[in-house]
């Protein structure tokens, strides 16, 4: 009987490490608090991302530490892209327009920020959310660099209307 009891609790412990690992080392898993990625990934979603990954690439969709909490951003430039903005507030990466079909509400241009042209220095990343209504991107605080990367998007499971 006592066997049996140890046996199980080795069981249970070796469960919680294997849980532990996965939920908090490989992958995290967190509520997005914000709507700057709105509509694509809501507040109140859940996202699951992959921590081990910390290079990004135009297009990514990365979690980003930000004042103790955390932001999905889409990435749209790397280390020596040169950013520009339009006096109409478009957006452009090395003088190409950005895929419009990202941004689903507001305009690139906020005021205060940085100071355009902008080259993104190398090993950093600009990323901005896809509702250009929330200013808590790069075009407030300039690039990120990597350590800021808490990982890259894997999936989102919608809460709202459960």
């Amino acid at each position: 009987m006592k066997r049996k009891v140890i046996s199980l609790i080795i069981k249970i412990i070796v469960i919680e490490l294997v849980y532990f690992v996965l939920f908090f080392i490989i992958f995290g898993f967190a509520r997005v608090n914000s709507n700057n990625m709105s509509p694509s990934i809501n507040g109140g979603d859940l996202a699951l991302y992959y921590h081990l990954d910390k290079s990004c690439h135009p297009g990514d969709v990365v979690a980003i530490k930000q004042g103790g909490g955390r932001a999905f951003l889409r990435v749209v430039a790397c280390g020596g892209d040169k950013v520009t903005m339009t006096e109409s507030g478009k957006l452009y990466v090395n003088d190409s327009a950005l895929d419009i079909d990202k941004v689903f509400t507001g305009k690139d241009k906020i005021n205060g920020g940085i100071t355009y042209p902008y080259t993104v220095p190398a090993g950093h990343f600009f990323a901005v959310g896809d509702n250009r209504d929330e200013p808590n991107d790069s075009r407030t605080s300039g690039a990120y660099p990597p350590e800021d990367i808490d990982g890259k998007l894997i999936s989102i499971l919608r809460t709202r209307g459960l």
